[in-house]
């Protein structure tokens, strides 16, 4: 037993061994409660662990939300004609949309157009109008001229409406009466 005893470090006093023993009790005890301070002080990663679960879980939700998506299971050939067939749908958009801001442009010119003709004429009329005010109010001078000298002379001569007139104008009317009336009397009567 020497040689087992020697190879494996037992003493052979038995008062020894149970030294050597209670040493190593003492030190694995020591130990023992160094592991459970070490282990209270270990942080509590609960929380985190739990948010890091949380923030996995919408990971993969995310994930699989992608993989459903159609752009993902197209091929490139597929999304070449997809975009071309986007591409010419927005092309006829714009196109429909510029020829109603052309048919509504066009609307807006002939209205504008017919404004401007309108004003136009109007413009004419009133210098027509202006014109024909102006030739009335010369023929109306001129008939105004010579008309009461024409009716004056076609009236009787008993009426001497010339020399009236002309006694009028001249600012002798009284003078002229007086005469008539005084021609009258030199005028034979007739028996």
């Amino acid at each position: 037993m020497n040689d087992i005893s020697r190879q494996y470090g037992i003493a052979d006093d038995p008062t020894q061994a149970f030294e050597s023993l209670r040493q190593e009790i003492s030190l694995l005890h020591t130990a023992i409660q160094g592991l459970t301070a070490a282990r209270e002080k270990i942080p509590d990663y609960s929380p985190t662990l739990g948010a890091i679960s949380r923030q996995l879980a919408a990971v993969t939700e995310g994930i699989a939300r992608i993989e459903q998506a159609p752009a993902v299971k197209l091929t490139p050939s597929m999304m070449v004609q997809q975009l071309a067939k986007a591409a010419a749908d927005a092309r006829a958009d714009d196109k429909r949309q510029m020829d109603d801001a052309r048919a509504d442009l066009h609307k807006v010119i002939g209205r504008m157009d017919g404004l401007v003709v309108r004003a136009r004429s109007t413009d004419l009329q009133r210098k027509r109008e202006l014109r024909m005010m102006l030739g009335a109010f010369l023929f109306g001078i001129l008939l105004w001229s010579f008309l009461p000298g024409v009716v004056a002379r076609s009236l009787p001569g008993s009426w001497h409406v010339p020399q009236w007139m002309a006694a009028r104008t001249l600012g002798t009317e009284h003078a002229t009466r007086d005469n008539r009336v005084a021609d009258n009397d030199h005028i034979p009567e007739k028996n």
